[in-house]
């Protein structure tokens, strides 16, 4: 077994090292032609947009968000902030309301899951563009500019941002922060392919027709970003990418809290692999069904096998060191058997 496991490990090794490189390959290709952006001096059409904040019990970051908002170098005019509290059982409604001089709308609802807080702004909006920041994320001043301006291809109707992590600052969030550095990189030439299959919650823009026109949000199975991308991906609607427009999030601080955020996008992914299975080597879907969703898969499973191998051999050491344990104990139980018949018989 030792060996078939062996050369399973280097099979995937070798798949994850020929995907990185096929991506910057084509990184290379697709940059030379690629125009910069200088959001000082842009003068492209503004869009109307409708920034929608859901929380769920944020009450301490909330505000910090907020502030991250009102410093973005958009026109007053032209932005739309809605926050919605879905249900949360702290401070958070009170800290929203509190905002509600500054113009913006504060909703609230009962509990029912970020997808049933963004489908009550969709409501109550007539933006043009309509996208989702986190109550735990915050964006640079000019990330808004940056994904308006891939909006000005009539054919976009999803922008995805450069989400990093917000000053990491245990070995764990750097750790992470080297993770989504990657990701950044990778959602870039997943774009560039056409194969975009996750709009992330901070900070991704949409045209609220395409939206509207598609149902909403739905569940998702707690991972409806994902669905959602690959609703848009099945009905034809293409998904840019504005690496440069940086949105910074919080992420987990201890080996727990990465675990279970894990679990939930593993299972959110392995949920929707079922609901969209059709999609998975399909050609019509180009480079998404053919290569993009069928290589992420095979990421997770790779992930669940190097997983499942560490708890074996942790489990068989532990194992191990039981039964040496015990051997030990029954020596130890003879030799005072023995020193115990002497005395006896002495």
């Amino acid at each position: 077994m030792s060996g078939i496991g062996e050369a399973t490990v280097y099979t995937l090794l070798f798949i994850s090292l020929y995907f990185e490189v096929f991506l910057l390959v084509t990184f290379l290709e697709k940059r030379a032609g690629r125009p910069a952006l200088n959001t000082a001096k842009y003068t492209g059409n503004l869009s109307r947009v409708c920034l929608v904040v859901p929380c769920f019990n944020e009450e301490k970051t909330l505000a910090h968000t907020m502030q991250s908002i009102f410093a973005l170098r958009y026109p007053r005019e032209m932005l739309e902030t809605i926050i919605v509290d879905d249900g949360s059982t702290d401070g958070t409604l009170a800290v929203a309301k509190k905002f509600e001089r500054d113009g913006i709308k504060a909703l609230h609802k009962e509990n029912g899951g970020k997808h049933t807080a963004l489908n009550l702004a969709l409501q109550h909006t007539e933006a043009e563009i309509i996208g989702c920041l986190d109550a735990d994320s915050t964006d640079a001043e000019d990330a808004l500019m940056r994904v308006i301006h891939a909006f000005e291809n009539p054919d976009i109707s999803a922008v995805t941002p450069g989400v990093h992590v917000r000053k990491p600052k245990t070995a764990l969030q750097h750790i992470q922060n080297a993770e989504y550095t990657l990701s950044v990189f990778n959602r870039f030439m997943f774009a560039a392919l056409g194969a975009v299959f996750i709009t992330p919650g901070a900070f991704s823009m949409y045209r609220t027709k395409a939206v509207r026109d598609l149902g909403g949000w739905r569940h998702g199975h707690s991972t409806e970003d994902m669905e959602l991308a690959l609703r848009m991906q099945q009905n034809g609607h293409k998904i840019a990418n504005a690496p440069a427009a940086a949105v910074y999030t919080a992420t987990p601080k201890t080996i727990s809290a990465l675990f279970h955020q894990r679990v939930r996008w593993t299972y959110g992914f392995l949920r929707n692999f079922i609901d969209y299975r059709f999609m998975f080597g399909n050609r019509a879907y180009g480079n998404l069904g053919l290569f993009i969703l069928p290589t992420a898969l095979l990421s997770i499973v790779t992930g669940i096998y190097f997983f499942a191998r560490v708890l074996w051999y942790g489990l068989k050491n532990l194992y191990d060191m039981f039964e040496r344990i015990q051997i030990s104990l029954r020596e130890l139980r003879f030799l005072f058997s023995c020193m115990d018949l002497s005395f006896r018989s002495g």
